[in-house]
């Protein structure tokens, strides 16, 4: 996924770094989908100025970094493991601020100290650049057609292609009812300029939702599942992988 998609993490990933920090987020009324974003907008800043702090050679999109910002850089495993424990980082600050009680004291310290660690390991194996980027999809829309299929609740997910093939991040997944006797249509919505087509992932589970489309479906169109049902594609995946990796320069100047 790209590093302007959306949070690298959620709840339940923060707790594989902190088993209790849901229990705490509850006591204190904190909520942790706030300092998700705020780790993330802080993280992307950082991650723009080093970008700016290089130069055209290092760069390929320097002389238009300014304007496009970080919106063609993939979150890395690196850079998500920064997110997270950073994310952490800005929790129990927030919750040491609220209670002035040293054991959140002692895990904003901790925390801080793994932040700038996994910010170094993020750096020193690069920013993830593409130089074709897509942005996540949005939920798609859904309608149906007359059809000999039963009542089915169906999970979907949708993403888009550029017409070099690339495929971005899915959207996030949502459920539709179709009712007895209709076959359900899939319309992506909200097209970047770069998308050719979008692909379209079902399944009547979560865990089943595999790729249904043999080719992009053309923007601006609308996939209907066929009479014959569902078929057994491949997985969703999570989005571009990176052309090239900015390292080097003065990206540890800063933290």
């Amino acid at each position: 996924m790209l590093l302007t998609d959306g949070s690298p993490n959620n709840e339940q990933t923060l707790q594989v770094y902190e088993s209790g920090v849901v229990a705490v987020s509850n006591a204190e009324t904190i909520p942790l989908t706030s300092k998700l974003w705020l780790a993330l907008e802080e993280i992307s800043q950082d991650v723009l100025d080093a970008l700016l702090d290089h130069g055209t050679p290092l760069d390929p999109a320097a002389m238009m970094r300014r304007t496009i910002g970080v919106s063609d850089v993939v979150v890395t495993e690196q850079m998500r493991r920064w997110h997270a424990l950073h994310t952490l980082a800005v929790f129990y600050r927030d919750a040491f601020n609220n209670q002035l009680n040293s054991r959140y004291a002692a895990k904003f310290n901790e925390y801080r100290e793994l932040t700038q660690e996994a910010r170094q390991v993020a750096y020193g194996f690069g920013i993830g650049i593409v130089k074709t980027p897509i942005p996540r999809a949005q939920q798609p829309t859904f309608g149906y057609v007359a059809g000999l299929i039963p009542a089915t609740t169906y999970y979907v997910e949708v993403s888009w292609v550029a017409a070099n093939g690339q495929e971005g991040a899915p959207s996030e997944e949502t459920t539709y009812a179709s009712p007895a006797g209709s076959l359900p249509v899939v319309t992506a919505v909200n097209a970047p300029a770069v998308a050719m087509g979008f692909n379209v992932y079902m399944g009547v589970s979560a865990e089943a939702v595999t790729l249904q489309t043999e080719t992009p479906v053309a923007v601006g169109t609308s996939f209907t599942l066929p009479a014959s049902g569902l078929v057994t594609g491949r997985c969703p995946g999570s989005g571009q992988t990176p052309d090239i990796y900015v390292t080097g320069g003065n990206l540890l100047r800063r933290g």
